[in-house]
């Protein structure tokens, strides 16, 4: 190998982003010594930029390769070259067909093929994953992801919202990529993600397990339990957490609500966002007493029923799809 060649790698390794101080130094003396060698660093940089779209994927191994450089970098001793322009222009065509090889066989060889799934008519989509976890997508979501997971991470991207259940592997964690930069990561859970559409909110519920959520202006994050949510507002950068709860913003996939401990102005709340109707508390009184029930699929009928059986509360419901709830007595 000639000794541009050398250093051609270690610009590889700059433009990737990879480069480590220490070759950075040794690459910086080599662009000081001549005048020819930044020109011929800025040819290459050039191609790289022109490569841009292949650029993200693009990760061959190059400190094993820089490892055999370096050290015949340190132990050859400077030989003075006398070398033809014509000669330097050659050497760098062929620089730049070797790089702009590489890159299109690595991108059309090593990296797996994308499927892009759409929940547009359906209320919710089920997809199988390749390693056996299942995600389903709420409408109007979207959701990208490899035909094969490779390498030491499992990566997803979505927009919308979607409910995951994932298959435990430790080795090979997973990360939800979302469009507006923040970062979810999993080892095996079930949990739910929804963006706004502006894109401006995202809220993350575990159901079980730990999420790791890292918000793209708070990459710092935060680990996330059983029961627990977190909301990320990028109006104000600000990060809260829900350490207690119910989770019934995932009704859409589990088809039920629960409640522990909620407040009965929430549990009203939570009614009429599930079933899509309208519920008066008649009595101020009944705001801040606290309901628990297990996960129910019961139809709203028979909620209400149980709601007045145990709190003594007379429901009515004067139009359709309106009730009202008068009464009451906190137990």
């Amino acid at each position: 190998m000639q000794a541009n060649d050398d250093y051609i790698l270690l610009l590889s390794k700059q433009f990737a982003g990879e480069i480590t101080p220490d070759e950075y130094a040794i690459l910086l003396d080599w662009l000081n010594q001549s005048p020819e060698h930044q020109q011929l660093a800025d040819q290459l940089r050039l191609v790289w930029e022109k490569t841009g779209s292949y650029s993200k994927d693009f990760s061959p191994e190059l400190d094993a390769a820089f490892g055999q450089v370096r050290a015949k970098i340190e132990a050859a001793e400077p030989i003075l070259r006398v070398v033809s322009f014509r000669q330097k222009l050659i050497r760098i065509a062929a620089a730049v067909s070797l790089l702009i090889a590489g890159v299109w066989v690595y991108r059309e060889y090593s990296t797996p093929a994308l499927t892009t799934v759409f929940a547009h008519n359906e209320e919710k989509r089920l997809i199988e994953l390749p390693d056996g976890s299942r995600v389903w997508l709420r409408h109007n979501g979207a959701l990208e992801y490899p035909e094969q997971f490779v390498g030491s991470e499992r990566h997803v991207k979505l927009s919308g919202e979607a409910y995951f259940e994932i298959a435990s592997d430790v080795a090979h964690p997973f990360f939800v990529d979302l469009p507006n930069g923040d970062l979810v990561k999993v080892l095996g859970t079930e949990f739910g993600v929804r963006m706004s559409p502006n894109l401006l909110q995202t809220d993350v519920f575990v159901r079980s397990g730990k999420v790791f959520f890292s918000p793209k202006l708070q990459p710092k994050g935060i680990v996330l339990t059983s029961h627990q949510k977190a909301s990320y507002d990028r109006n104000i950068t600000k990060l809260t957490v829900d350490e207690s709860a119910t989770l019934n913003e995932l009704a859409w996939q589990t088809g039920g609500l629960e409640f522990l401990g909620t407040p009965m102005e929430e549990v009203v709340t939570d009614l009429e966002q599930h079933f899509k109707v309208k519920i008066s508390l008649r009595n101020p009184a009944m705001r801040g007493c606290a309901h628990t029930s297990p996960l129910t699929t019961q139809p709203l009928e028979k909620v209400l029923e149980s709601l007045a059986l145990t709190y003594q509360f007379r429901v009515t419901s004067p139009a359709p799809g309106q009730y009202e709830l008068s009464g009451g007595k906190c137990q």
